[in-house]
């Protein structure tokens, strides 16, 4: 594996939304891009503010087709001189403001939140290997988080699901969603060659790189725009 980035991003608090469903947050690996998304962690925090007397939500993290919305979350590295690819993009609830559009496919994992069963409780979120998984939005293998890979074309969508809309309220739940990932850069091609006209070559021509699916261009992705130099290269 040849990881050229390593990063960390996190939501800001989203308020329940006083639905039965709420999407919260979006892993989206563009089909423009040259790397595969190595999810190392994907975990939230949820804060109820009242005691909750219906039944708890619980929190999917599904596959995802048709993502937009949102705002789009910066990607911090832990390796100063790398680079995220531009096609790998984290959305995230903004509140009523932005909310994200997005058709949930297949469920990876399930996972409740929270229930306060008094309103002077105090939950807090402890960071360590056990207590972790109450809080992890991806299945745990044997000897830790498995690697979910998300290929271009590909996302990941997390979300509420509630019971009754009272379960989501606006005024006291708060939610808020992390991850870790590595970028895996998948192998490349180089284009080189000589522009002629009448076999002559030709300076100053307008190559353009196009890469797609197949040859009736299905998900064609603009790669590179060259102007050859002088002897047509």
């Amino acid at each position: 594996m040849a990881v050229s980035f390593r990063g960390t991003c996190s939501t800001l608090t989203i308020f329940g939304n006083d639905a039965t469903t709420q999407n919260l947050f979006v892993i989206e690996n563009g089909i423009a891009s040259r790397v595969n998304i190595i999810v190392r962690r994907l975990t939230f925090g949820a804060d109820a503010l009242v005691a909750l007397a219906s039944v708890m939500n619980v929190l999917k993290t599904s596959r995802a087709t048709s993502v937009s919305g949102g705002v789009i979350l910066e990607k911090p590295k832990f390796v100063g001189t790398q680079t995220s690819d531009p096609a790998v993009v984290f959305r995230a609830q903004a509140n009523e403001t932005a909310p994200i559009t997005a058709t949930a496919g297949d469920t990876l994992w399930t996972q409740f939140a929270n229930r306060l069963h008094s309103a002077v409780e105090q939950q807090l979120l402890e960071d360590d290997s056990e207590r972790i998984k109450t809080r992890n939005l991806l299945p745990f293998m044997e000897h830790g988080v498995g690697e979910l890979t998300i290929r271009p074309g590909e996302s990941v969508l997390v979300r509420v699901v509630a019971a009754t809309a009272a379960s989501n309220a606006r005024n006291s739940m708060n939610y808020a969603v992390r991850c870790s990932w590595e970028e895996d850069e998948i192998a490349t091609f180089a284009i080189s060659g000589t522009v002629t006209l009448s076999g002559s070559p030709v300076s100053g021509a307008i190559v353009t790189v196009v890469e797609a699916d197949d040859i009736d261009m299905t998900n064609a992705v603009l790669r590179q725009v060259i102007t050859t130099g002088a002897g047509g290269t």
